[in-house]
């Protein structure tokens, strides 16, 4: 039986590991970043898209179940951060934390949410960090969006 996961973030680092991992298990993997991904193999399909666009994130959720089948599990990997002290952390830096980190991953937890509810099976996984419970200085806007998707996640 052909399993679909969607991993946000799969580029590089934490969600390009996950991606190898499940290609590996015999997963069929649908990936998305801001950028293309030389990731390589006839089960994964990458979107270049910016989780914080609305549209894309419809037009992609719609086009993983038309192309693959509907999607079975979601990984909420993607984010971002800029380390600054809170005096000196502009406004962008705030919205570009928050669009991505926030709003990306509420949008594509929305859209799976759709699909998995009507089928009455899937999987969601929202990654977070453990700067949220640590308080560490220069990381308050990070934790703090991270603790935004831990509440998401509960409620």
């Amino acid at each position: 039986m052909k399993r679909i996961a969607l991993i946000t973030g799969t580029r590089k680092g934490i969600g390009r590991r996950i991606a190898e991992y499940l290609l590996a298990q015999g997963w069929h993997v649908a990936g998305c970043s801001r950028r293309s991904s030389d990731l390589q193999s006839d089960t994964y399909r990458h979107y270049d898209i910016d989780i914080s666009a609305e549209t894309a994130v419809i037009a992609m959720v719609r086009r993983i179940k038309r192309d693959l089948g509907p999607i079975d599990a979601l990984i909420n990997n993607a984010g971002t951060a800029s380390m600054n002290h809170l005096l000196l952390t502009p406004a962008s830096s705030y919205r570009s934390i928050f669009d991505t980190n926030v709003l990306g991953s509420f949008l594509v937890m929305r859209e799976c949410a759709k699909q998995m509810s009507r089928r009455k099976k899937g999987r969601i996984i929202n990654f977070s960090t453990v700067a949220a419970a640590m308080d560490l200085e220069g990381e308050a806007l990070y934790a703090a969006s991270k603790s935004a998707i831990e509440s998401l996640t509960r409620i």
